[in-house]
């Protein structure tokens, strides 16, 4: 795939999604194998080679970010990626959500995936949890605007592998 940025939260959607449908095992979250399914240039921290990701600017509010989440000296085994309000002011949604959980969910399902919803107090859904084999992605949803809370927008996953 040649390597060029994001245009929009469906594009990265898209790419985070041909990552994780294809993710079988830690090698897969691996810094070429995350380039190699996203596109998309890994940067490293220069004092750790097990911190490592990418991110962007999608609009004046949204950003994204991929990065490992390493545990120790070992290689990382979970990654993470999210949207980012950097409006610090609960930003609309709708930007970002053009994929929304639904397309997220029906990827991964069709990936082998089963689903399921981790709920905490009164019953909501802390965020749901897709399983296949060894594999497991995390899925966090926040309603995409107050007029529109019903929507359900991923704004974070977490890939472990």
């Amino acid at each position: 795939m040649p390597q060029s940025l994001p245009t929009n939260a469906e594009d990265i959607g898209r790419r985070v999604l041909r990552l994780a449908e294809n993710v079988r095992g830690p090698d897969d979250i691996a810094p070429a194998r995350i380039e190699q399914l996203t596109g998309i240039p890994v940067e490293f921290n220069p004092d750790d080679a097990n911190e490592y990701g990418f991110g962007g600017q999608l609009t004046d509010a949204w950003a994204y970010n991929l990065v490992s989440l390493p545990e120790g000296d070992r290689k990382p085994s979970r990654i993470m990626f999210s949207f980012d309000d950097e409006s610090r002011a609960n930003a609309d949604m709708a930007p970002i959500c053009a994929l929304d959980f639904d397309d997220y969910a029906a990827a991964l399902e069709a990936a082998g995936f089963r689903s399921k919803a981790n709920r905490g107090p009164h019953d909501r859904v802390l965020y749901w949890d897709f399983s296949r084999e060894d594999v497991s992605v995390q899925i966090y949803v926040r309603g995409e605007s107050d007029a529109k809370a019903d929507h359900a927008c991923v704004s974070k996953l977490i890939i472990n592998a």
